[in-house]
């Protein structure tokens, strides 16, 4: 049977844990109803070990720290998405979705043509820990502060490599394995652009910039569904690259 996972703080050193957050307490004792005895699944962004209940009080529940889970589900490939910030809750959509699939880290955008500018971080980032926990990675994903088209370039140029997601350009599966098959990548940032398209310009400066310029399909995506093929894409399909 698949244990439930939680995300919470813990050291290497700590043999038990009392969970006092409000809502994670209700989950355990009212959603799940889950009973002294029962084992759970804990994380801490970088270790997971097994915990099993051992009282549940009313507003606490103590959890004795059992043995270490190895977890090989992360990509051993570190994606960044660079996307626009999109229109009502459709960032939210790739927040959550990136996240399932593997993302490393999120940098919120704001190109020429976008039209939204702002989002709830506390909301992003609960969003970032639910999706972790049901998709059983062991880390989750920095979301940053939003930042203009002009800062993302200089912040890509950290990464091996940069995808430039435009549907001008040519077909991702031709340039696959030349491009991309026939080297060993660590580390990949990947530009979606907003419901509009990118601008002249920016499609210029990514050129400039030695991006490599591909369309994910024929088909024509919304951008919500462009970020999260990417990511998938490049965290997973290219894993044995080496």
């Amino acid at each position: 049977m698949r244990l439930h996972r939680f995300f919470l703080p813990f050291s290497a050193t700590d043999n038990s844990l009392i969970i006092a957050d409000e809502k994670i307490v209700n989950q355990i004792k009212n959603v799940l109803r889950l009973k002294a005895g029962d084992e759970i699944l804990i994380f801490n962004g970088e270790k997971e070990r097994k915990g099993k209940i051992e009282e549940i009080a009313k507003n606490a529940i103590r959890i004795i720290l059992k043995e270490e889970v190895i977890n090989l589900r992360e990509s051993k490939i570190k994606v960044k998405l660079f996307c626009s910030l999109l229109k009502k809750d459709n960032f939210e959509i790739v927040v959550q979705k990136a996240t399932e699939v593997g993302v490393k880290e999120i940098y919120p955008i704001i190109s020429k043509r976008t039209v939204k500018f702002d989002f709830k971080k506390e909301r992003m980032d609960k969003i970032i820990k639910e999706a972790s926990e049901q998709s059983m990675r062991i880390s989750l994903p920095i979301l940053h502060q939003t930042i203009s088209f002009q800062e993302a370039l200089k912040e890509s140029s950290q990464n091996q490599l940069n995808v430039f997601c435009d549907l001008s350009s040519p077909l991702f599966s031709e340039i696959l394995k030349e491009k991309l098959i026939s080297k060993k990548i660590d580390s990949l940032g990947v530009f979606i652009g907003p419901e509009g398209g990118w601008s002249e310009e920016e499609i210029h400066l990514a050129k400039d910039n030695n991006f490599l310029m591909v369309k994910l399909s024929d088909l024509v995506f919304r951008s919500e569904t462009a970020a999260i093929i990417a990511v998938y894409l490049f965290s997973h399909l290219l894993v044995n690259n080496d």
